[in-house]
């Protein structure tokens, strides 16, 4: 099941919040992620959050959707429980949106979410109308992507990386935290793969 959460930092656009929906059998807002599918007449299947930081205006709009309020002193985030509710249900592939912007640390935990998701058996990826992040899951191919800007970052290390059709290519290599060897490569061939042996390796594909 395809499952689309949409976050509280800085709102898609009414197209990629639409395309996404269409391909999603639950949508759920959390937290201040009602106010995209506010300002675009749209509705999610579930909101989830303390509420701290959507209008009460907006809130009040949606009395007739499910919700789990949450406290807003808790161990965990918004996100956290909005990605863990969405599995839970089912969802096999999850698509994060307004995972970006605003607070730095928000938008480091949000990608975090991407590596929970792997451990739970779960595909998730950051969208976003300039970027798509994912973790690489032992291999990624990219299709038609020659000439885009594509970053690898570890989350700590990162063992047996491989890039083919890149500019910057790599065999069997060794990414690291504290040197960031993988940022800002571009791919060169219409067929680009990336594989990893071990580790969390995000990918930042640029597009657009």
């Amino acid at each position: 099941m395809r499952a689309v959460i949409v976050l509280g930092g800085d709102a898609p656009g009414e197209t990629l919040l639409r395309a996404c929906m269409q391909n999603a059998e639950l949508c759920v807002a959390a937290d201040r992620g009602l106010a995209p599918f506010h300002a675009a007449g749209l509705s999610p299947d579930l909101l989830i959050g303390d509420m701290d930081s959507i209008e009460p205006s907006v809130l009040a709009c949606y009395d007739g959707v499910p919700q789990e309020r949450l406290q807003c002193e808790k161990d965990d985030t918004d996100g956290v429980h909005a990605l863990d509710t969405a599995v839970a249900r089912g969802a096999t592939h999850i698509t994060l949106l307004g995972a970006l912007g605003g607070r730095m640390d928000h938008a480091l935990a949000n990608l975090m979410l991407l590596v929970r998701a792997h451990r739970q058996g779960v595909f998730c990826e950051v969208l976003s109308e300039k970027v798509r992040i994912t973790r690489v899951c032992g291999e990624a191919v990219l299709h038609g992507a020659r000439g885009d800007t594509v970053s690898f970052v570890p989350l700590g290390d990162a063992y047996g990386v491989t890039l083919e059709g890149f500019h910057y290519p790599l065999t069997e290599h060794a990414l690291h935290s504290d040197y960031p060897l993988g940022v800002s490569n571009v791919v060169t061939q219409d067929e680009a793969v990336v594989r990893v042996r071990q580790g969390d390796l995000l990918m930042f594909h640029y597009y657009g």
